[in-house]
């Protein structure tokens, strides 16, 4: 996406196409976008993050998955328990600021937990039939808010090996900074034909097209291919830049209702896969 220094709203604005402004008002959010720090060498315990070792406070266990037995026809794939990934450690201060709809808490850390799984743990169809060792542990992700004593965190290592599907190590850790900005709909499947030529030539140099923020970001359009909805009652909780064979992108959407309760572990888990 082609960045520009003022919102596409705000353009149209300035330049006199209120008219136009007015149509695609409903077609934006606000989305912070996670930015990779360089130079991060040392990343304090409870700093906002990607990946490595999470900081957990005592009360909290590390998050696993179920082992589970798959079986296709007559051949059997058989998983051990294994530790989830930690995705995205947000320390919830660091983006006060920036939620400018206060629709987060501000305090307190949210972790994003991510085992590699999208669907074989609960696959049972006339092809394939997978059997969890314990169902209540079977959820292959997960999403938790700690709002206690920071001081109490400690970096804590996976107590069994990573889903040996996919994983043999931590996903690279990485210090992130935030930046408020804007996301679009994909105007072209909103607009009717008129209202899009209009808006295409009184803004020529935005790419109307894909106006939503690709890589880590909280809140705004999920981008991609297959990607979930979200409309007035459900949001894009997280957005994670994930590129790995025909997988995208993983996301969290979470309903309206949830988010205000802050009932952050009900997120749905979602991903683009071609």
């Amino acid at each position: 996406m082609k960045m520009h220094e003022i919102d596409l709203i705000e353009f149209l604005i300035k330049e006199g196409h209120t008219d136009i402004a007015e149509d695609i008002k409903d077609y934006r959010k606000n989305t912070i976008k996670m930015c990779e720090k360089n130079g991060e060498n040392v990343i304090a315990k409870g700093t906002s993050k990607i990946g490595g070792f999470p900081d957990l406070p005592p009360e909290i266990p590390y998050p696993t998955m179920s082992g589970y037995s798959c079986k296709r026809g007559n051949d059997t794939e058989r998983y051990e328990k294994s530790a989830m990934q930690l995705v995205a450690q947000i320390n919830l201060a660091d983006i006060a600021d920036l939620d400018i709809e206060n629709r987060l808490p501000h305090t307190g850390i949210l972790y994003f937990f991510w085992s590699g799984e999208i669907d074989s743990i609960h696959q049972t169809n006339k092809w394939v039939e997978s059997v969890a060792d314990d169902l209540e542990n079977s959820d292959y992700h997960k999403v938790i808010w700690y709002n206690g004593d920071l001081s109490n965190l400690k970096r804590t290592v996976p107590p069994v090996p990573y889903y040996s599907k996919y994983f043999t190590e931590a996903f690279e850790e990485k210090a992130v900074e935030f930046e408020l900005t804007t996301d679009y709909q994909s105007l072209g499947y909103v607009l009717d034909d008129n209202q899009f030529d209009r808006l295409a030539e009184a803004a020529p140099d935005y790419d109307i097209e894909y106006l939503s923020n690709n890589g880590n970001k909280l809140f705004g359009y999920p981008t991609g291919g297959n990607i979930p909805n979200v409309d007035e009652k459900t949001h894009l909780l997280l957005q994670y830049d994930y590129n790995v064979g025909c997988l995208w992108n993983i996301f969290w959407i979470i309903s309206d209702e949830d988010l205000k309760n802050r009932n952050f572990d009900k997120a749905v888990f979602a991903y683009d896969l071609d």
